[in-house]
C-alpha cells in the first residue's frame, strides 16, 4: 500500500505520484465517491498498484482495493465523525474515515428547511453525523444531522451545539427506534395469536 499525491486531474481519474513515480488512479477505483476530482488536488490517497509496466511506463493504482477489508458495518444511530468531501445541491458527501463514505441529503441536514447545502456546509468541514441506514453489501450509507438536532435548526444556527450534544441526541433516537420495534413486535405477535 502507497500513500500518493493527486497531482492532476482528467476526465478518467486522477493523476498521482508516489515515491517519484507518476501514475493513474481511475475514478471508479476511488473507495469513496466524490462527485468533483478537483477537490482531491494536492490530497494524499492510500492506494494499492493495480498495474504496472516498467517497459511501457505504465502504473495504475486502486484506492478502493487499499481501503477493502477495512470498510465497517454501522448500525442505525451510531454517530460518526467524517469530513465533508464534496457539497451538492442535493445534499454532501461525508468521507468517514476507514474507506467509507456516505451521503448526507439537505432534508437530513436540519429541522429546518435548507435551500442551499454550501450555506451551512463547506468541503473539508469536519462534522458528526449519524447513521440513518447502511446498505452493508453496497457499502452506502445514508447519514443524518437533523436527528442530532437538540432544537429544530441548530443545524443552521449553532452547529457546534448539535456536535456537542451529538451522542446524547443519537441515544434518544436509538431509545424511541427500540420501542417502536418492541410496540411493532407486540402488535404483530397479537395479531397472529389465534382468536
Amino acid at each position: 500500500m502507497y500513500e500518493c499525491v493527486v497531482v492532476g486531474v482528467n476526465r478518467g481519474g486522477l493523476m498521482v505520484e508516489v515515491e517519484g513515480i507518476k501514475g493513474f488512479l481511475p475514478s471508479s477505483h476511488l473507495s469513496a465517491r466524490v462527485a468533483n476530482l478537483e477537490d482531491l488536488m494536492g490530497k494524499t490517497v492510500r492506494a494499492k498498484v493495480l498495474e504496472a509496466d516498467a517497459e511501457g511506463g505504465r502504473l495504475v493504482m486502486s484506492n478502493r482495493r487499499a481501503n477493502e477489508g477495512e470498510k465497517k458495518t454501522f448500525n442505525v444511530g451510531d454517530v460518526l465523525l467524517g469530513t465533508v468531501q464534496s457539497v451538492q445541491p442535493y445534499g454532501a458527501f461525508v468521507d468517514i474515515p476507514g474507506g467509507n463514505s456516505g451521503l448526507l441529503h439537505i432534508s437530513q441536514i436540519s429541522n429546518e428547511r435548507v435551500t442551499d447545502v454550501a450555506s451551512v456546509l463547506a468541503v473539508g468541514d469536519k462534522i458528526k453525523v449519524m447513521v440513518l441506514s447502511h446498505e452493508n453489501d453496497k457499502g452506502k450509507l445514508s447519514l443524518t444531522t437533523r436527528k442530532l438536532e437538540p432544537s429544530p435548526g441548530d443545524m443552521l444556527r449553532n452547529p457546534k451545539r448539535v456536535f456537542e450534544r451529538a451522542e446524547e441526541m443519537a441515544a434518544t433516537f436509538r431509545q424511541r427506534v427500540a420501542v417502536a420495534e418492541a410496540a411493532a413486535a407486540a402488535d404483530e405477535a397479537a395479531a397472529a395469536a389465534p382468536k
